[in-house]
């Protein structure tokens, strides 16, 4: 016995496929999990410095009022910033179902040194329950 109607098979997106194909120069490339990039830059704003990060892959987020942080793990010291906005949302890059995320963070000047100088081991952001991690491309 045979149906004549074909069970659909939904295909799950490869975002390892996607995001190499993703050619982004608004940024550097920083730090990477199985699915996303991270492309963060040391920024200047009327004399004040704040990190500006991408985030590029399966990760999505809408979020209102909460913001998110990031942390920086050292050694055995860490550092961890509140998002400059507290409105934070994801949009979907066309023709595909990567997504593109960006964080502001406020900093000052000895936390910009911390960063530029010491080993960075992780970065973690979270987002009211969530945390995603990722390893700095060395």
């Amino acid at each position: 016995m045979f149906s004549i109607f074909k069970k659909s098979v939904r295909k799950e997106p490869n975002y390892v496929e996607q995001l190499a194909q993703i050619n982004f120069k608004g940024g550097t490339k920083y730090a990477k999990n199985e699915t996303n990039n991270v492309y963060l830059d040391i920024e200047e704003l009327g004399g004040f410095p704040y990190i500006k990060t991408i985030i590029i892959g399966d990760f999505s987020v809408k979020i209102k009022r909460l913001g998110c942080t990031i942390t920086f793990k050292f050694g055995k010291d860490s550092l961890t910033l509140s998002s400059d906005n507290t409105t934070i949302e994801s949009n979907q890059i066309q023709k595909s179902s990567i997504s593109y995320t960006e964080i502001d963070f406020e900093l000052n000047d000895d936390e910009v040194k911390k960063i530029k100088t010491q080993k960075v081991n992780s970065i973690s952001y979270t987002f009211k329950n969530k945390t995603i991690t990722f390893k700095p491309i060395v």
